[in-house]
This record gives C-alpha cells, sequence and structure tokens, in this order.
C-alpha cells in the first residue's frame, strides 16, 4: 500500500506537467490573434516596410519595367507570402526619390491586375476595358480614377542604389485615393 501514494503524485505531476504546457501554448497561440502583428515602418509611416525594388541603373527614362515583389502578409494567426507586380519609371534623369514613379497595377475600378502594352505605350485593364496612359492618368473608364502611385525612396542597398518602394493597398470603387485600412 505505500506504493499508491507515490504512483498518485507521479500521475498527479504528469497531468499538472502537460496541462501547463497545453495551457501555456493555447494562451499565447491565442494571445497572438488578438494583438496587432508587428510590422516595419517605412519613412512616411505606412505599414508595410520598403521594399528593395531595382538599382537605380537599370531604370532607363521613359521606360516603363515591370517588377514582382514577394509580400509578407499577416492572415490572423498566420504569415503568407503574396506575389505583387509594381510598374516602375524613370520620369527624370537624376538619382533622387523624385526621378522615379512607381505605379500599383490594381485598377481603382475592381480590383483586376492592369497590363502595360509596350507597343501602345499603354496601360489596359482586361477585366472592364479601362485605359490609362503611361503616366498612369485616366484616358478611358470605367475605373474611377488614375493608377494608384506608391511611395519611393532611394537609400544604399548592398553597396549600390537602390529604389525601395512602399507597397500600398487602396479602397476600390471611388474617386478618392483612399488607403486600404483607413477608409
Amino acid at each position: 500500500m505505500p506504493e499508491q501514494p507515490d504512483d498518485d503524485r507521479r500521475t498527479f505531476l504528469r497531468i499538472a506537467v502537460i496541462g501547463g504546457i497545453g495551457i501555456l501554448t493555447a494562451g499565447a497561440g491565442a494571445a497572438s490573434v488578438f494583438l496587432p502583428p508587428k510590422t516595419g515602418q517605412s519613412a512616411g509611416g505606412g505599414p508595410q516596410p520598403l521594399i528593395p525594388m531595382a538599382r537605380l541603373a537599370a531604370l532607363l527614362k521613359e521606360e516603363v519595367l515591370s517588377l514582382e515583389i514577394s509580400l509578407s502578409v499577416r492572415d490572423g494567426w498566420r504569415l503568407r507570402t503574396k506575389r505583387q507586380r509594381v510598374y516602375l519609371q524613370r520620369v527624370a534623369d537624376t538619382d533622387d526619390a523624385a526621378a522615379f514613379k512607381a505605379l500599383s497595377p490594381v485598377c481603382s475600378h475592381a480590383g483586376c491586375t492592369i497590363e502595360y502594352h509596350e507597343k501602345e505605350k499603354q496601360f489596359h485593364c482586361p477585366c472592364h476595358g479601362a485605359k490609362f496612359k503611361q503616366d498612369g492618368s485616366l484616358e478611358k473608364g470605367p475605373a474611377p480614377r488614375d493608377m494608384d502611385p506608391l511611395e519611393v525612396t532611394v537609400a544604399d542597398h548592398d553597396g549600390a542604389s537602390w529604389l525601395f518602394v512602399n507597397w500600398q493597398e487602396f479602397v476600390m470603387g471611388t474617386e478618392q485615393r483612399t488607403p486600404r485600412g483607413n477608409a
């Protein structure tokens, strides 16, 4: 009979330790759902970190360059990667941020991906026929506004000057350019 209290004590300790680990794990998981995710801050204070896009030397004046970026997006408790296209242009011969333009390919009408047609020097939305000039200004609807510009910054990266883009999503279907999340 003296062995039974030891067995009961061991069983109790085993259950307490396993239960405690379970409670801590569940608590950490629940906290990650309710706490806001930490993201980098851009120079403009936006929610996405600046993304290195291209070396300045790779961008020729008046040429539209289509690049694809990978964004880390927090979806509740998981972090997933989203691929997104960005259009870049050099609009001046200097190497400061004002010499570059970045445009979002997301159509302001219904969110379709706008394509650039090199031959025509125009952007087209394949979903509903909106057309945009090479500078991103609206030429033909149904899009309610011009293509959305993205903030750019020039900084040193790996020993060379690079163009960084601050990715931002905007509310669709309105003439006003409103960043998504601020509507």
